[in-house]
Parts: structure tokens; C-alpha cells; sequence
């Protein structure tokens, strides 16, 4: 047995993806196995050979091992090496009862999720030949999953393309894109059902894959942060525990504070936006005042002040003209009374122009015919472009009896900052690098004022659809979904600057032996459009169900029909103008 050696073709399989491989022999006479002088020999990957004592720890550097022991070791030596980083390559000196090596071997799986641990032992006692077994943890034999494989029959790596319908340990709670039903009674609490895009995309690679999915019953701390007793809690410290295969619910890319968890390939994006209460509704008595933009307005005034010195001038010209008996002067036939009336009175000409001038501005009503031509075709551009005002006006006013305007509400983060809200946020996942590190100063006065709060039994968006002088953080897609009401119904409204915008992935444990198979599914669906179709369906669904909310009236979406209370500011004009004529 101790000249047994494995088949060139199984060593270059068993070797060919390790990068460096420590050989360690715990006894000199072990150098002068067969299989030791096989790996010393071969050239698929360099190779480190130590003798006696093992460090416990392994470096970065070593976590390709393989290890020269009797059966008898081989708990012990599991119990201290085994784990998900690396390959364990175990080289026993006799025969291994199956049974127990399959036990093993299922233990090291259940506890630590170490997988990828050969088994390389003689064929029998007198052989030559040595064979080279892995455990495949997935398929059912006897009511029991796991069964050993020789790598001369599967590869490693395709055992993953069919889970044979394993319980894959599934974590998701509730969050933008999944929701998780739990039944409750006075004995049991247990997952019943779940919804949304991340629990599509989880019964898509079951289908793919070929497992069942054994959903988690969710706590309340969702993500996890880190605890004052250094461990964590939530989602992170199930991972670190490795009491869940994977998280299906999306994670923001970024530092957790620990180097025990891994992300698949990224699925989508988000962001974390600030909200705030919406400005209020501007009151329907003065809400023409506001039916067209301020420049406009202005610029509206502004013409009417100018408008009738330019006419005072032509009118200006045009006597002085006719004065001097200018030939090319273009004037109507007068009465003698009235070419008399128009030479002699000029101031009194120059206050009616005022008046007729503001008159035509406004109403487009000529009072006075003038008789010059070219003051004819400047009062004409001047109708024209009232005209053009006036619809303009009557159009946008329309449109703010129907669609309700407020007043100007927070847009920017410096806005934010100079509001002096405390800003009060649900998951320390979020807050730890929202402005925390920024050259900004508003980011750093903006990190200063955050708060944070654990979900109480009324949700902080219901709490701020009713008050004002704070704000909060949250998912951008959040508030296009289970939220959205609050926004179409004007309660709540998005800062449109928002802070940060992350890479959305699912968490394994570090290292896990499954991630590579379902980062290459993820990344096929992504390229498929499969995800982002499911994205887009739901938030449809949920523009479509704000139909069901109370409010949905006032959003201005419906017709409306106008009262004497809306037109308060019309009579209010006619009383002032009255007024003003008498």
C-alpha cells in the first residue's frame, strides 16, 4: 500500500486549478511513499513539502494542503483544517471504513460548509493503484443526502449543475423587492409564502439548479450590524454562523465591517435617497398668482412698463414729422378737428397712450385707433403678443386647478442641511457610510444629524406622512413600491439628489463551494433582461394599486369641477378694479 499511486489523469484533474500545494508528512518515513514521490514529482503546480509539527492556522499562502496520515488522524486532522477556503487533499496510509468516512465527510459539510476535502487511499491492501474520492452532499440515497464519488467518474465542479433536489438553507426577509408571510400561532412561527423579484429570481435558479428551497424564518434585524460583543446579528451573523447556505435578498456592495461573507455577481442597482414631508398645497384662492413661472410673469410686467414710452415715442416722432411737412409720412384723413386736437394737445395724447397701452396688454381691447401707420403696426405686434400670453396664461391656469401646485419643496442635500431636520434612519447597514468620510462639508453636517431608529410598530413612513420637521433614508426603490402611495398622493417627497447609489448582490457564506455555479446563472439573467423585466412588472403593479388608495382623488389625476371658493381671487380683482374706477 505504500507504493500506491493515482492514475496521471486523476492527479492532473486533482491538481490542475491549485496554485501552490503544501504537502506536510508528520513522520519522516512517509517521504518514501508511492504517492508522496508522485506529488513530489509531478508538474501541474509547485509544491511545498514540511515535516512534523502543523501550524492550526493556516496562511494565505497555504490554504492548498495535503496531508499524510493514518485513518485513525483523519477526525482529528478534519476537526482542525477542514474548512471552505482551499483545498484539503487527505493522503491516508490504509483503507478507510466507507461508512464512517462518508460521516465525515457529511459533517464537515453540515458544520462548515467545507467541501472540496479529497480522500486519497490504496485500493486494497496489496494494490498498486490508489483511488481518490470526494463527498457530492446532494443526492438522496436511503432517505439520506451525500454520497462519495471517485474523481475518476465526476469532476468536482459538475456536481454543482444538479443539487438533486437538495434543502438549500434560503434566507430572505422582508425588503424593497421581497416580502416573506410568516404564520403565527401560540406554538409555531413558520414561513408560509414569499413574493417579489428576489423570490423569482430564487425559484429560478432552484429550477435551474435542481434544489428545494428552504426558506428561513426571518428575524427582526434584517441586514445585521455588528454588536457592542463584536459579533453580529442579523443576516451577516446567520452567515458568519453558517446557519444559512445564501442570502436571497439583495445586499448593498460594500464593507460590512467583516471578511466572512461573500457577494454573488451584482443583479441590479439602487439607491438610498432622503424623504421628507411635501411642501403644503398652494391655497386655490391665489393659486393663479402661480399658474405661470415667475420670469414670466416679470417679464410679462416689465413689457407693459415699456410698452408705452416706445408708443409715446412714435407718437413723438410722428408729430414732429408732420410738423416739419415730411413727404414720406404715412397718416389717415383727419377732420380739421381732429388734425387740429392732435396737434395742439400732446400731454393729454401721451397720458391716453399710457392708458390705452396697458388696456391692449391686457385685454387686447384697442381703445383708440391711432392714426400713424407705424404706431398701427407696433399696437398690432404688441395684440399679438398678448394674445400669445394670454392663452398661455388661461392653458396653465387650467392646469393648476387640475393638477394641484405646492410650495417649494427641499431638492438638494446643501437645502436639506440648511433645514436643520434630523434625519432618521431604520438599518445601521445604511448608515455606517451614507455621509460618514465625505470631503462635503453639508455631507459632514448632514452625518452629524443622523438618527438611528428600529422599526417601530408604526412604520417611519406613515410617522412622516403626518409630521414635518424631520426626514429619513431608504432605499429608492422602496418608495417606488410598498410606499409609493405616500408619494402619488403628494404626502412625502424624494430629494432628487441622492447620496449614494450601490451595486445590489446576494450574500453567501466566504468562500462558499455554490458560488460560482449560481454567479454564472445570475449573470445570465441579467444579460437576459429577466430581472429587469421583473423589476419594471412590479413597480407597475404598484403604480396601478395606488388607484385603491384613499387620497388617489386629490393627486389631480380627475376631472374637477370649479366653485366660487377656487375663484375667489377673479371677484377679489373686479371688486379692486371697481374700486379703483370709481
Amino acid at each position: 500500500s505504500h507504493n500506491a499511486q493515482l492514475d496521471l489523469a486523476i492527479l492532473k484533474e486533482l491538481l490542475s486549478e491549485i496554485d501552490y500545494l503544501n504537502l506536510h508528512l508528520f513522520e519522516e518515513y512517509e517521504y518514501d511513499m508511492g504517492i508522496v514521490q508522485q506529488f513530489m514529482k509531478q508538474q501541474f503546480c509547485p509544491i511545498q513539502l514540511s515535516l512534523g509539527r502543523l501550524e492550526p492556522e493556516f496562511h494565505s499562502y497555504q490554504r492548498h494542503r495535503a496531508l499524510v496520515m493514518g485513518k485513525n488522524d483523519l477526525s482529528t486532522n478534519l476537526n482542525k483544517y477542514a474548512s471552505r477556503n482551499g483545498t484539503l487533499i487527505n493522503i491516508l496510509l490504509d483503507q478507510p471504513n466507507q461508512l464512517e468516512l462518508l460521516n465525515l465527510a457529511q459533517q464537515k459539510w453540515i458544520e462548515r460548509g467545507a467541501l472540496k476535502i479529497y480522500y486519497i487511499f490504496p485500493k486494497n491492501n496489496n494494490s498498486s493503484f490508489a483511488e481518490c474520492l470526494f463527498l457530492n452532499p446532494f443526492p438522496k440515497i436511503n432517505e439520506q443526502n451525500g454520497v462519495l464519488t471517485r474523481l475518476s467518474d465526476k469532476k468536482f465542479e459538475n456536481i454543482f449543475k444538479n443539487l438533486h433536489r437538495y434543502p438549500l438553507r434560503t434566507y430572505i426577509y422582508r425588503s424593497a423587492y421581497a416580502d416573506v408571510k410568516v404564520f403565527i400561532n401560540d406554538t409555531t412561527r413558520e414561513v408560509i409564502g414569499a413574493s417579489g423579484v428576489d423570490v423569482q429570481v430564487t425559484h429560478l435558479l432552484a429550477e435551474k439548479m435542481n434544489f428545494t428551497v428552504k426558506l428561513q424564518l426571518p428575524d427582526e434585524d434584517f441586514y445585521g450590524v455588528r454588536t457592542s460583543d463584536g459579533t453580529f446579528n442579523g443576516a451577516i451573523g446567520r452567515i458568519m454562523r453558517f446557519e444559512i447556505d445564501i442570502v436571497m435578498t439583495g445586499f448593498f456592495i460594500k464593507d460590512y465591517l467583516t471578511s466572512e461573507i461573500g457577494f454573488s455577481s451584482p443583479v441590479y442597482m439602487d439607491e438610498l435617497c432622503c424623504y421628507v414631508k411635501k411642501a403644503s398645497r398652494i391655497p386655490q384662492s391665489i393659486v393663479p398668482l402661480f399658474a405661470v413661472q415667475g420670469n414670466v410673469l416679470i417679464s410679462f410686467i416689465i413689457v407693459g412698463l415699456l410698452s408705452p414710452f416706445i408708443w409715446i415715442m412714435l407718437r413723438y416722432l410722428n408729430l414732429k414729422a408732420l410738423i416739419n411737412g415730411c413727404s414720406i409720412l404715412q397718416l389717415q384723413s383727419l377732420q380739421p378737428k381732429e388734425y387740429y386736437r392732435l396737434m395742439k394737445t400732446h400731454k393729454f395724447q401721451y397720458k391716453r397712450i399710457y392708458i390705452d397701452t396697458w388696456v391692449m396688454w391686457v385685454r387686447v381691447n384697442i381703445v383708440n385707433y391711432p392714426p400713424f401707420f407705424s404706431e398701427r403696426i407696433f399696437i398690432s405686434s404688441l395684440c399679438l403678443v398678448s394674445v400669445i400670453f394670454w392663452a398661455l396664461f388661461e392653458s396653465s391656469l387650467a392646469t393648476v386647478y387640475i393638477h394641484p401646485l405646492h410650495y417649494k419643496d427641499i431638492n438638494t442635500m446643501e437645502e436639506l442641511d440648511e433645514s436643520n431636520f434630523k434625519i432618521y434612519i431604520k438599518h445601521g447597514a445604511m448608515k455606517d457610510d451614507l455621509f460618514y468620510g465625505h470631503s462635503s462639508q453639508v455631507y459632514r453636517n448632514l452625518d452629524k444629524k443622523l438618527v438611528l431608529i428600529g422599526e417601530a410598530e408604526e412604520r417611519l413612513v406613515v410617522v412622516m406622512s403626518r409630521r414635518g420637521n424631520l426626514a429619513g433614508v431608504t432605499r429608492a426603490s422602496a418608495l417606488e413600491l410598498e410606499d409609493i402611495q405616500y408619494f402619488a398622493t403628494h404626502q412625502l417627497h424624494k430629494i432628487p439628489e441622492c447620496p449614494k447609489n450601490y451595486h445590489i448582490a446576494y450574500v453567501f457564506p466566504i468562500h462558499s463551494p455554490l458560488q460560482n455555479n449560481i454567479d454564472v446563472l445570475l449573470l445570465r439573467f441579467v444579460q437576459a433582461g429577466i430581472i429587469d423585466h421583473w423589476i419594471d412588472n412590479m413597480k407597475y403593479i404598484a403604480k396601478i394599486g395606488t388607484r385603491n388608495f384613499s387620497g388617489y382623488g386629490e393627486m389631480g389625476e380627475t376631472w374637477k369641477v370649479l366653485t366660487l371658493k377656487d375663484l375667489q381671487l377673479a371677484f377679489y380683482t373686479i371688486i379692486f378694479g371697481n374700486f379703483l374706477a370709481a
